[in-house]
């Protein structure tokens, strides 16, 4: 069979198209992992009142990557100790955000409703589009 045989063209170009998906899908799950990883996650509103969650560009994981390398250790165990409450914090259950607060830092629930605050305010610094509220109204309705 000559090599100019366009049916062993047609299924070697097949054969590579393949192996590049494969490869995309490869790169898409990583991606999606190290925003979880991460905590990057995006959430947008979708069709008919659904929220989409979809992964950060490149650049901001690089970006999120670095900024890590450059925190202290300390501040990593603490993200980490927060990344639960964070999830509660971002789908905006208030209450058992302080719940988890209270629970994970056993602080009173005076000091458990500050420190909500004061991560909301650090959450929105990182999720912009992800937090509707605005540090202002976020605690309303929840008082010590």
């Amino acid at each position: 069979m000559p090599a100019d045989d366009p049916d062993s063209m047609q299924r070697e170009l097949a054969e590579v198209r393949a192996e590049r998906d494969a490869l995309r899908r490869d790169l898409g799950d990583l991606r999606a992992r190290l925003c979880i990883t991460l905590g990057i996650l995006r959430e947008e509103p979708g069709p008919q009142g659904i929220t989409v969650v979809s992964v950060a560009t490149d650049p901001e994981i690089v970006e999120e990557v670095q900024r890590l390398q450059e925190e202290p250790a300390t501040d990593r165990e603490a993200d980490r100790r927060w990344s639960a409450i964070d999830a509660l914090i971002l789908e905006n259950r208030r209450i058992q955000a302080v719940q988890s607060i209270r629970s994970e830092f056993g602080t009173s629930l005076r000091l458990a409703v500050d420190l909500l605050n004061e991560r909301f305010i650090r959450l929105r610094r990182r999720h912009p589009d992800g937090l509707g509220e605005g540090p202002d109204t976020y605690g309303n309705g929840i008082s010590s």
